[in-house]
């Protein structure tokens, strides 16, 4: 049963590692393959494999989101239908999801069933279920493909959303007579309003929303920032932890009741009774939740354990997680990729094998032990996932669990239920909630300010994660295993630095998708330079924290050398404080250092520097320059043997004829990022002329209203003679400028680690290499 379980799971991950999805014609194919083999004893691992891989095509086939005919990257359209999501109305505008069942706009009107992801600027008051008639702007959905950025795309395409938009001011939005449905997102609707409603500080209220009826929108981005440094952040997340202890207590009070009516233990066992009222009480709360994919995962895993012991079964519990895993994938096999699917097993795995080794200890010491192993066991799925394994997360975890599962969800969901058949006493419960909700949001500041509080960052390699790996299953063996010891130093890969090596004398580029803005970074043997961080939004996301840090996490780089801030506007000098707050920054220069603050130095034409036997020189802007906006922006340009690559900003027409008469000598290289993404107001034909690479770079935002880059500039460069690439459909572009002379690249994320759930923009030209001979 293991064996068939793991060639199963083998099946669905391999499936989910395709960069195009197969066609009708190969899932037949694969059909008859199965059929071909499945009397044949000796090929049964391999049929469970296939059978893995071919259930998950046919659910990717059968789920794919429905498309919208129509032309242009921007649809404007008319849509009925009705909101089934709560509406996350800590920002604006509010984010929500719409279910449409007309759309007109596009021709003859459509009939269908559409979701979007829509956000909406100041709108009137609106609930999960109510009917509306809304004027959207559509555009297929996008994300940042950037490696360590979060998969926005893959998130919605599993929800069956292909698009997002905005309500828009073409036409007036009309509310709708209510249709009956969506009574379970009306009850969540308003028991996250009235929660919100509570004298009660944002910390308290944005966690009891998220642990009552999974509702995260009520948690400010500091909160989120101080879960994930301290390792709890699954606190969060109704998940297994919550569904299992709900369902924990109503099995142990409701058997206890169940016991003292002697003539129900004759017809049914206490036990029994009591895991039938704790499953549908887990249940109960994950509908509650939204049954999103996290509790779905965790009340089917329940759901088998609760029916082994139903039946009296008396299994393996190893094998009873075997059937969980499958059973989830039976249910949802894109599950393969969250890394809430591998967290979640590998935490009740490692839970099992504490337990198992810690028979007959001390209550506490089965605690403490149960706390170690699922932080330890943990490490190489954070990692392999990129995202931060916190040093203190199983210490704080050891209090912090138990403490939420026997007081703040109990208390948190009694409180919620009690708002509206008696308000004062809920509003009571929440606020006593409160002073122990706050003093633990004081606690977790103190302890995310510990040096420890990083364990490590960074993908690991291949060996590191087989070392990690190695040192888990060292940890959960049992007693008398030996070389246990040798668990210690393979754990302490975590911290060691894992950057990647470059030779003295050259240097890697990284122009990254940060969508309408502009980052780039740039790597030496020793160094690292950031070229502007991104635009950050009025809700306080950046891609500064959401893109950059999580990229220089994968290439092992804990400290910026150079912040280069272009100047000052928000889509190329975003969340900045965010950057600082995450990583050593060691200078920052801008070319508008009054607009960035933060100790920014200015950025001077003529200031030159060299590291690790790369050449780096400021071009512009003069010192004694009385420039601002756009004209104000920092030209870098960094060189060695292959050649040279040109940072430009935004700078502007007038700048870059200033540029092309003075400094025309040093203009030519071999790579430029076009000015102001691609704008008709630069790119000028003299400082193409001037510049004249064999490759020009556009970052630039999906569909942007802009329209960059403009045609006519694209037109431009390539009459010069420069391939043009841009981050919009290429993702995040990679060159490297190596020490014997040669230019790399150029590495395409979009296209090189594509998935078939991405947004395929098309690219515009072919992707070619570039060398210095170009």
């Amino acid at each position: 049963m293991l064996r068939l379980s793991f060639c199963f799971v083998l099946g669905v991950l391999a499936f989910h590692q395709l960069a195009r999805l197969p066609g009708w014609w190969w899932l037949g194919a694969e059909l008859l393959l199965i059929v071909s083999i499945w009397r044949r004893f000796a090929l049964r691992p391999a049929l469970a494999l296939l059978i893995g891989f071919t259930w998950s095509h046919a659910f990717a086939l059968l789920t794919v989101p429905p498309t919208l005919p129509g032309e242009g990257e921007v649809l404007r359209v008319l849509a009925t239908g009705r909101v089934v999501s709560l509406p996350g109305r800590s920002h604006e505008p509010a984010r929500f999801i719409f279910e449409a069942g007309t759309i007109e706009g596009l021709g003859e009107p459509l009939s269908g069933a559409w979701r979007f992801r829509l956000s909406w600027r100041d709108p009137p008051a609106f609930s999960p279920g109510q009917s509306w008639r809304l004027p959207l702007r559509l555009r297929a959905a996008h994300g940042y493909a950037t490696p360590g950025a979060w998969d926005y795309e893959g998130w919605l395409y599993w929800q069956g959303i292909r698009y997002t938009g905005y309500v828009s001011r073409d036409d007036e939005p009309r509310l709708l007579p209510d249709a009956p449905c969506c009574w379970l997102a009306r009850v969540r609707g308003a028991t996250s309003a009235a929660v919100d409603a509570v004298p009660a500080s944002d910390f308290t209220r944005g966690v009891v929303r998220a642990i009552t009826v999974g509702d995260q929108s009520g948690l400010t981005e500091e909160a989120k920032a101080l879960f994930r440094a301290t390792g709890t952040s699954h606190l969060m997340a109704i998940s297994g932890l919550h569904i299992g202890l709900l369902a924990g207590v109503g099995l142990f009070l409701f058997a206890a009741v169940w016991r003292r009516i002697p003539a129900l233990c004759a017809r049914v066992p206490a036990r029994l009774a009591g895991a039938g009222v704790g499953l549908l009480l887990a249940a109960a709360y994950a509908a509650l939740a939204g049954m999103g994919l996290p509790t779905q995962r965790a009340l089917i895993m329940l759901g088998i354990f609760a029916l082994g012991l139903l039946l009296r079964r008396e299994s393996s519990t190893l094998h009873a997680l075997a059937t969980a895993a499958v059973c989830v994938l039976l249910w949802h096999p894109p599950s393969i990729v969250s890394a809430g699917f591998w967290l979640s097993f590998v935490a009740v795995l490692a839970i099992l094998a504490a337990l198992q080794w810690g028979r007959g200890e001390a209550v506490w010491r089965q605690a403490i032990r149960v706390q170690l192993a699922i932080g330890l066991a943990l490490w190489p799925i954070l990692t392999a996932f990129g995202m931060p394994a916190s040093g203190v997360a199983p210490p704080v975890n050891l209090l912090l669990v138990p403490v939420f599962g026997l007081i703040v969800v109990p208390v948190s969901l009694l409180g919620a239920a009690l708002l509206f058949p008696a308000p004062a006493a809920g509003t009571l419960i929440i606020e006593m909630l409160g002073q122990l909700l706050d003093w633990i949001e004081q606690g977790l500041l103190l302890v995310s300010d510990l040096p420890m509080t990083a364990a490590g960052s960074g993908a690991p390699g291949v060996l590191e994660f087989v070392a990690l790996l190695v040192a888990v299953g060292l940890v959960l063996a049992p007693p008398g295993i030996p070389l246990r010891w040798l668990a210690l130093p393979l754990f302490a890969l975590a911290w060691l630095p894992r950057a990647h090596q470059l030779d003295s004398g050259e240097f890697d580029i990284h122009l990254l998708d940060v969508g309408q803005g502009l980052s780039t970074v740039v790597e030496t043997r020793h160094h690292t330079l950031v070229f502007d961080t991104g635009p950050e939004f009025p809700t306080g996301f950046s891609t500064a924290e959401a893109v950059v840090v999580p990229f220089l996490g994968t290439r092992g780089r804990k400290q910026i050398d150079l912040l280069v801030l272009s100047h000052g506007d928000k889509d190329h000098a975003g969340g900045i404080g965010d950057l600082l707050a995450d990583l050593d920054v060691e200078k920052v220069q801008s070319g508008e250092p009054q607009r960035i603050g933060f100790g920014a130095q200015a950025c001077v034409a003529g200031e030159r520097w060299q590291w690790d036997g790369v050449d780096f020189e400021f071009l512009h802007p003069p010192a004694d320059a009385q420039l601002s906006g756009n004209n104000a922006s920092c030209v870098l340009r960094i060189t060695n043997a292959a050649g040279s690559v040109l940072f430009t900003g935004d700078i502007e027409r007038g700048v870059e004829r200033q540029l092309s008469g003075s400094l025309a000598d040093k203009l030519h290289s071999h790579i430029v990022v076009a000015p102001h993404h691609g704008s008709r107001s630069s790119s000028s034909a003299e400082f193409v002329a001037a510049t004249r690479p064999a490759r020009v770079l556009y970052s630039a935002g999906w569909a942007n209203r802009y329209g960059f880059p403009a045609p006519a500039v694209a037109e431009r460069w390539r009459d010069a003679g420069a391939r043009g690439l841009n981050t919009t459909v290429a993702g995040t572009i990679d060159f490297r400028f190596g020490a014997d002379g040669v230019i790399s690249g150029p590495g395409t994320y979009r296209q090189d680690a594509r998935r078939f759930w991405w947004h395929d923009g098309g690219l515009a030209e072919p992707v070619h290499a570039v060398s210095s001979a170009d």
